[in-house]
């Protein structure tokens, strides 16, 4: 009885500690696991790696075009500068359309057109439109002159941008003449500097300040405008008249339809921002001076508040670019002569 009595300890020894240790590696796991996603997460923030955190990429150095101009293509460039015709004119004397008239602008001041509503970000550059200050500006007019109304993402392939630059320096009653050697040299030197530069290690910092300002500034909203832009001619009217149906409890589409509490959106594109005679626009809306252009309507349907601060519109916005290009291709249907898709 008792060797029975102590065998049956013995099991029920062996059995609690079995369950002991079985309890505690699942509450270690439990405990563990999310601590090394937290460990992993920091350190993707923080750009991950070996030996601490990276180094944050800066803007890339620009390839020079003086070198290329002497042989560039001025027929491409008045292929690839097709895009830019919704915006901008080409003939001498022709007015300016969104954006200013483009006869002369080689070797011209940057404000070049006289009477032309230009943004203080090009207006303020006190220097001409030499090769490469048009170079910088086509491969990114935002980084070029932050603040630019520009809405167009650049050209990144350098032989597409000597190709415009030369047709645009044949847009002159007497061109500009052709980069010198020593220019050609001075621009291949700064590129070689701005690349070595760039090359250099970034100095370390472990306060909590700087990496408190890069976290805000990714958290920043980017402006995809141009991105929304590109795709409106290959987006589907018919799917951005579904994605509409949200906006039908404010708006009327159809031509001579009353308004609601949002104003009729029939010939939209294209117009003045308060564009409904006799609808009581906020004066946020109503102290928007240019048109209803591709570019104004992809950064409005993103976010109506960041557009026009103060304005009426409840709205919180489409973030899908896709989303926003339809709705764009569906509301230039809804005119008598749709505008020209970009």
């Amino acid at each position: 009885m008792a060797s029975s009595l102590e065998l049956n300890k013995i099991i029920g020894a062996v059995l609690v500690a079995g369950l002991v240790a079985h309890l505690s590696g699942t509450i270690a796991s439990m405990l563990v696991k999310p601590h090394h996603a937290e460990h992993e997460a920091a350190a993707v923030g923080e750009g991950g790696g070996e030996g601490g955190a990276a180094k944050p990429a800066g803007p890339a150095p620009i390839e020079p075009v003086s070198g290329l101009l002497a042989n560039a293509d001025p027929a491409k460039g008045q292929e690839i500068a097709k895009k830019c015709a919704t915006c901008h004119s080409f003939g001498k004397g022709e007015p300016a359309k969104v954006g200013p008239n483009l006869y002369g602008i080689v070797g011209n001041k940057h404000g070049h057109m006289e009477g032309f509503a230009y943004s203080t970000a090009i207006s303020s550059i006190d220097k001409p439109w030499g090769y490469e200050e048009l170079n910088h500006f086509i491969t990114n007019p935002k980084a070029y002159a932050p603040g630019t109304k520009m809405g167009f993402a650049g050209l990144a392939k350098v032989e597409d941008r000597a190709n415009v630059i030369a047709y645009l320096r044949t847009l002159a009653d007497t061109p500009q003449p052709l980069p010198t050697q020593e220019e050609i040299d001075a621009a291949n030197k700064a590129y070689e500097d701005a690349k070595a530069a760039a090359a250099a290690p970034a100095p370390s910092s472990s306060s909590a300040a700087p990496a408190a300002a890069t976290t805000q500034e990714a958290a920043a909203p980017t402006d995809d405008s141009a991105q929304v832009v590109g795709m409106i001619a290959s987006a589907d009217p018919a799917k951005g008249q579904s994605v509409a149906k949200v906006c039908a409890t404010c708006h009327t589409f159809d031509n001579g339809q009353p308004a609601k509490v949002g104003p009729n959106l029939y010939g939209i594109v294209g117009n003045k921002h308060a564009h409904m005679e006799g609808f009581p626009y906020s004066e946020a809306m109503k102290s928007k001076t240019g048109p209803w252009d591709y570019t104004a309507l992809a950064q409005f349907l993103r976010s109506p508040k960041e557009y026009a601060p103060g304005t009426k519109m409840t709205f919180a916005g489409l973030k899908k670019p896709e989303d926003r290009a339809a709705v764009i291709a569906y509301l230039r249907t809804l005119s008598d002569n749709p505008v020209p898709l970009p």
